[in-house]
């Protein structure tokens, strides 16, 4: 393991028991950049997203959410898998196919096109990698 390497921010959240994990994080409409409160481990799985759009994202112009392991990156989410103009559950696979995670790794998103209304819950679920 490499030595004096400054750790992610935010850390990364990994239990020993073999269980499923998840990191959990409600955004509003005024939420233009957000990071999720933990970083996934290196070597997780990303098995299942939700975005439960609880109010639908109205107003501005085209609105929508997005996620990513880089700040305004889509590759966890794009704006056509969130759906944030229409309310109800979204289960977009596009994070699923990751593979495992080299390192740990951060959430970003982005709630853009300047809405004037909307809440939506995101969930990723993920397996870390204690196999041993």
């Amino acid at each position: 393991m490499a030595t004096n390497v400054a750790p992610v921010q935010p850390s990364a959240r990994e239990y020993r028991e073999q269980e499923l994990h998840y990191v959990r994080k409600t955004v509003s409409f005024s939420d233009a950049a957000f990071t999720m409160p933990a970083s996934l481990p290196a070597g997780a799985l990303i098995t299942r997203t939700l975005i439960l759009v609880e109010t639908a994202f109205t107003g501005g112009t085209s609105p929508s959410l997005t996620l990513g392991t880089t700040v305004g990156g889509t590759d966890l989410v794009a704006a056509a898998d969130s759906v944030a103009g229409t309310a109800g559950a979204k289960r977009p696979d596009t994070a699923s196919v990751k593979g495992r995670l080299a390192v740990d790794t951060p959430i970003y998103g982005a709630v853009n096109g300047g809405p004037t209304a909307g809440v939506a819950t995101i969930v990723f679920e993920y397996a870390p990698n204690n196999d041993g």
